[in-house]
């Protein structure tokens, strides 16, 4: 239940990152030139900007994913457990992925282009002002949301934090892989360090360290860490690793970086800062207390829901009131405004969501992967695109193990 609660938590800073680095660019990249306030260029880089750190927050998703995608099976050394996970994986990612395209598609069909290049001018946000400004048919709509989200990896005009699905999707079947071929091995520590070493400044590090993760949980090796001193040495190093900047010179995260290893340097400290706050929620039992409220190991069943939505508000609600208000208010009094009525009208759309698409979606995903590992015949009344009479919430679906995220 606990990582119910860091999957929301960190669904809740990607969504926050988007609103602040968009109204708030030098935020985003430490460009001084760019600044409303003072404050922007002196917390750039520091570790008060863990409170919306989007990217650290994308890493603990694709940490938690490699952890929850195999815990069930080094419980169990059931293999069912990886086929039921891995025939069910694209429809439950693709479903509600297409349908935040479709709905981006929508509003780009009504000229939303219009609100974010006006938005972007009264913020300075570059980001803001190039959204949507593109011309896009349902076909191509349909492309995306099916296959190009998967198979390419890059930037998606449409809805950008579907960049992550190539990552997401790849790096799962790379855990269904190393579970079927390594995880019963003698040598399966060694099979965890060439394959670390292969992914070695990439985001499929972070799948693979969940994994490492996972095994050393069931086999009881993470109770030897369980010391306060060992806890604020993990805290402070994911501070100060998740802190990580995306202009790293002039700080002292330059000295992290070796001109003879030419890799990503902030996405493999990143992934580093997301496994230290992962390892220090599996050992604290005061942060498990903490992230196991009810409140927030709930926010776990909106966290894809969330996650695919924020930016169509953020694009038109929060582009339109930010545009309307901040004239009459001045830019901080009409950016708190529109922050708080952007969260009023996020509620309702990221509820809407869960639960007509996601949950659905993981229903018909779920039934889909049932009707093919077990050559069942279709029984179309029965495939779950129905509502059910009562809901699930996304950590009930992970302990069935219908679900890796």
């Amino acid at each position: 239940m606990e990582l119910e609660g860091l999957r929301g938590l960190a669904a809740i800073a990607v969504a926050l990152y988007h609103f602040i680095v968009l109204m708030y660019p030098t935020l985003r990249d430490g460009d001084a030139r760019l600044a409303h306030t003072p404050i922007e260029s002196a917390i750039y880089g520091t570790p008060i900007t863990l409170l919306f750190a989007g990217t650290l927050a994308v890493a603990i998703f694709f940490v938690l994913s490699g952890f929850v995608l195999s815990i069930g099976f080094f419980q169990t050394g059931d293999e069912a457990i990886v086929k039921k996970l891995a025939t069910g994986r694209y429809l439950r990612l693709m479903l509600p992925a297409l349908a935040s395209v479709l709905l981006a598609f929508i509003l780009i069909s009504l000229n939303s282009s219009e609100l974010t290049k006006a938005a972007g001018a009264i913020t300075g946000s570059s980001a803001y002002a190039h959204k949507w400004s593109f011309d896009l048919n349902i076909f191509e709509a349909l492309k995306i949301g099916t296959y190009d989200i998967f198979i390419y990896d890059k930037s998606v005009p449409v809805n950008h934090v579907l960049w992550t699905m190539h990552t997401e999707f790849f790096g799962s079947f790379l855990v269904f892989g190393f579970l079927l071929l390594f995880a019963k091995s003698r040598y399966r520590l060694l099979a965890y360090l060439i394959l670390a070493i292969g992914t070695f400044g990439t985001w499929f590090l972070a799948f693979v360290i969940g994994m490492a993760i996972a095994d050393a949980y069931n086999n009881k090796l993470l109770e030897k860490l369980k010391h306060p001193l060992i806890l604020l040495i993990f805290a402070a190093g994911a501070i100060f690793l998740g802190s990580y900047p995306k202009r790293s010179g002039d700080s002292v995260y330059e000295y992290l970086e070796f001109p003879f290893i030419d890799i990503h340097y902030r996405i493999f400290y990143i992934t580093i800062a997301a496994a230290l706050f992962i390892l220090v929620v599996l050992l604290s039992a005061r942060v498990k207390t903490f992230l196991q409220k009810p409140f927030l190991s709930m926010l776990g069943k909106y966290t894809f829901s969330l996650y695919l939505t924020h930016l169509l508000v953020i694009y038109t609600v929060s582009a339109a009131l930010i545009i309307t208000l901040s004239e009459p208010l001045g830019f901080s009094l009409a950016t708190v405004v529109t922050f708080i009525i952007t969260v009023l009208v996020q509620i309702p759309v990221t509820y809407y969501f869960e639960r007509y698409i996601d949950m659905p979606s993981i229903h018909f995903a779920k039934n889909v992967g049932r009707i093919y590992r077990e050559n069942l015949p279709i029984d179309w009344n029965g495939m779950g695109m129905t509502l059910k009479k009562h809901s699930y919430t996304a950590y009930d679906f992970v302990k069935r193990g219908l679900i890796g995220d």
